[in-house]
């Protein structure tokens, strides 16, 4: 005798090749899944794009650094051997004209090794910051700050085909799953046999799940892997199956609420009305009024503040170095004060006024800049907060840790920046300060920028736990779901 577990799982298997066998005769799921793979490739182009981009605009920053720093100890050379012409603002010997135009040192943030999958950040983040011993104001927070979500739908790739097109195709694909059934007549005969609506609807959606996916998951990876060889590591492999596991949870997702809407009762017409109406929600309403709410809850830093408190510490700076800025131009009519005696040279004054107006600036407006960043970091933190409550956040914001390309990997390359440029300034003003002239060995001793990369296990939990909360949210909703079809089944 056949019990009616087995039963049951001999008709969820009938289902689902009766199920594949009628959408490819009639052509559907082959379409739909056309679509998604010309939408999966033009997205991950984009993608691939954009990180050999951001790739070629790091090598081509190094290539220079390399060329400045041999150009700067040939200079050095033939200067304090008295071969080459004086003159401030190019002479290696001058700590100041080192500290500033000629040393041309960069931070540079690394494109992570998936960076292809999603643009997140890095289409309004620099990776590259050019460190002298300017104000940071200036080269730092010369850009328009932004909320994290006020670009939600900009760039397009992979993650907006992911966050934005495949809920649709969802729609397309499950809209009717029982309400085909009951205006063709067929849900009554069906419901006749010891078929459960439970296991109709699991069978339907699990063919329209395998299907979808088998496009959107492997595909990328299966490039990423052929043309990137350190997408290869362990660590990028793990990161991949977080992002598969991603991309099913947000698919299944989508899958379940089309399968609430179906046990509703409702014809056809009505749950896709509904469905693209819950979309527009969840993923277009829903992510702006979270905006909306960040903003007022946690309003953005005022720019003109920044922009006027600036201007008000560079007028006090100017005043209290202005003998320093007055002097005059000694050194042009008299090339032989910028020569090297005695390891000392002469720092023109102006070039000391500047030095010391600029550090005096950021120690003035360090304070307003501290609270910039906590104010932004406050809206980070409420997002994560609020978050859960659109899926579509929850995803994107997953999928640009799992690319690297998330906010707190650009807040976390901005901080190390930040303390490479306190660092480079610490080790010149001494030297400037004693009018000390640089020596070759001077030059190999320059500050040398490395990066160090975002803890591994922060990461992890970052996306881990977005995917524990879009599997709770299907697990929920899937409750919902069974208890609906269970007690009012649909006939």
């Amino acid at each position: 005798m056949i019990s009616p577990q087995s039963r049951s799982v001999a008709n969820f298997w009938l289902i689902v090749r009766h199920e594949a066998r009628t959408l490819l005769r009639d052509r559907t799921l082959p379409l739909v899944c056309t679509v998604l793979m010309l939408m999966v490739g033009c997205g991950l182009l984009v993608g691939i794009a954009q990180a050999s981009l951001r790739e070629r605009m790091i090598g081509e920053v190094t290539a220079h650094e390399r060329e400045t720093q041999q150009k700067n100890r040939d200079t050095l050379q033939s200067v304090l051997a008295g071969k080459d012409a004086l003159v401030p603002f190019s002479n290696p010997a001058n700590p100041a004209a080192l500290a500033g135009t000629l040393a041309g040192r960069h931070t540079v943030l690394p494109n992570a090794p998936l960076a292809a999958l999603a643009v997140g950040q890095s289409d309004m983040m620099p990776n590259y910051y050019r460190i002298s011993y300017l104000s940071k104001v200036q080269f730092m927070y010369d850009s328009e700050i932004e909320n994290p979500w006020n670009l939600l739908s900009g760039h397009f790739d992979l993650a907006f085909v992911v966050v934005f097109v495949l809920p649709l195709l969802v729609i397309g694909l499950g809209y009717n799953l029982l309400s085909a059934e009951r205006e063709q007549g067929t849900l009554r005969m069906l419901c006749s046999q010891p078929l459960s609506l439970t296991t109709l609807l699991a069978a339907k959606v699990t063919v329209r799940l395998i299907a979808l996916l088998a496009v959107a998951i492997p595909l990328p990876l299966i490039v990423l892997l052929a043309i990137f060889p350190e997408a290869r590591t362990i660590a990028s492999m793990a990161l991949m199956l977080s992002w598969a596991l991603l991309i099913a949870g947000y698919t299944l997702f989508w899958f379940t609420v089309a399968a609430f809407v179906n046990v509703l009762g409702r014809p056809s017409s009505q749950n896709a009305l509904i469905m693209v109406a819950l979309w527009t929600v969840l993923v277009l309403i829903l992510p702006v009024a979270m905006n909306l709410a960040v903003n007022a809850v946690s309003p953005a830093p005022s720019r003109t503040e920044l922009a006027s408190r600036t201007r008000v510490v560079t007028a006090d700076a100017l005043r209290e170095y202005e003998n320093l800025y007055s002097a005059d131009y000694r050194y042009a009519s008299d090339p032989e004060a910028l020569s090297v005696k005695n390891g000392q040279i002469e720092v023109p004054s102006r070039m000391r006024a500047f030095f010391l107006a600029k550090q005096r600036v950021d120690e003035q407006i360090e304070p307003l800049l501290k609270r910039f960043d906590s104010q932004l970091l406050a809206q980070q933190r409420l997002v994560d907060i609020i978050g859960f409550l659109s899926p579509a956040i929850l995803v994107n914001e997953a999928l640009n840790s799992v690319a690297g390309n998330d906010s707190r990997r650009f807040v976390a390359f901005k901080t190390q920046t930040e303390a490479f440029h306190d660092g480079w300034r610490r080790f010149f003003a001494p030297k400037i300060s004693d009018n000390r002239a640089m020596t070759l060995d001077d030059l190999a001793l320059l500050p040398q920028w490395r990066w160090a990369e975002v803890a591994a296990a922060e990461t992890r939990q970052r996306i881990w736990s977005r995917i524990a909360l879009i599997l709770a949210l299907v697990i929920a909703l899937g409750l919902l779901v069974v208890t609906k079809a269970a007690r009012q089944p649909i006939v």
